[in-house]
């Protein structure tokens, strides 16, 4: 068995296969299907009897694929190969960015760690030293947050996912992803500015809304991995590209709805059903412990002096900050 090991914040996986092809290539290169537009940094580790948890896969061409999933372990068999090959949509693969790797890896970092993630982009504001996140699923804006709060200056901390700890009393929160999927678009027209900055050049393409590529927008990046107890701003949002006019609204003495969204944000990726090389159903991983220990964590995490403004974004692409910084 070929084997090797991954390194994602303080969780270790272990990987094995009887086919080397099947174990991805480290360092991890800033791809559409990548999961560096999951987490700020997947690194090798050394393979030993100390790792969290195992993923093997046995490729065998004549036998139908199975993914049987434990706590601990991953066992899955199957013609790997081929469907890697036939597959046009490699994102939801054992290590793409929408794949079982990356929820596997959220659930465990809650179960052994006590490391929860919100679906959502973070920028941070040097000047207040006020972090801000931007919860919601795709769609939602949150790329045209992360160029627009660029331009105006601020620092990015996290594209995708934005991981936090409650320990000691104190809110840690840990850089996420800093590679993000963008619609050539937005860059070409609504963004020129960044694009400038990034000084590279998008392919040719006849649908420039409807394709995205694979940004590494390190560039902006904070220069801290971790922040403890800072102030927060949270925002939902929904960003319309042409829309004039901004509407917040303050959410702060709405307790119970936004308790609902942040719980429903944080367990968005863990617990929903996932169709793996467009042929393997797996179901989602969360269970009623995992379950009961991220409401406490989104108590806990809502209990915190340093969340200071809780707002609803309806905005533009452009005018997308106003009012908020």
């Amino acid at each position: 068995m070929f084997k090797k090991a991954i390194k994602i914040l303080n969780l270790k996986i272990g990987l094995l296969s009887n086919r080397k092809e099947l174990l991805p290539e480290l360092p991890l290169k800033a791809e559409y299907e990548s999961l560096l537009t999951d987490f700020h940094k997947v690194t090798e580790t050394e393979f030993s009897g100390g790792l969290d948890s195992y993923l093997i896969i046995v490729d065998e061409e004549t036998m139908i694929p199975v993914i049987n999933i434990f706590y601990d372990e991953i066992l899955a068999s199957g013609s790997f190969l081929k469907l890697t090959s036939e597959t046009d949509d490699l994102r939801f693969s054992f290590f793409g960015n929408e794949g079982l790797i990356f929820r596997y890896a959220l659930m465990l970092l809650e179960e052994k760690y006590s490391i929860y993630s919100f679906h959502a982009c973070s920028m941070y504001d040097e000047k207040t030293g006020r972090l801000f996140i931007a919860c919601g699923s795709a769609g939602s804006g949150k790329t045209c947050l992360i160029l627009r709060g660029l331009e105006l200056g601020l620092k990015l901390f996290s594209t995708e996912m934005t991981h936090f700890e409650i320990k000691g009393g104190k809110l840690h929160l840990y850089k996420g992803s800093l590679v993000d999927n963008i619609r050539i678009g937005n860059l070409k027209y609504s963004y020129p500015d960044i694009l400038k900055q990034l000084d590279i050049e998008l392919p040719q393409t006849p649908d420039e809304w409807g394709k995205k590529i694979a940004v590494d927008l390190g560039k902006f990046e904070t220069p801290f991995d971790e922040v403890t107890d800072p102030e927060i701003v949270v925002l939902f949002p929904h960003v319309e590209e042409k829309r004039d006019k901004v509407h917040l609204s303050d959410m702060r003495d709405k307790e119970r709805v936004v308790f609902r969204l942040l719980f429903n944000n944080a367990t968005e990726k863990i617990g929903e059903e996932v169709l793996l090389y467009e042929s393997i159903p797996v179901s989602g991983l969360d269970s009623p412990v995992g379950r009961d220990r991220r409401l406490d964590a989104i108590r806990n995490f809502m209990d915190k002096r340093q969340l200071v403004k809780i707002l609803k974004l309806v905005a533009g692409s452009q005018n997308c900050w106003e009012g908020i910084i």
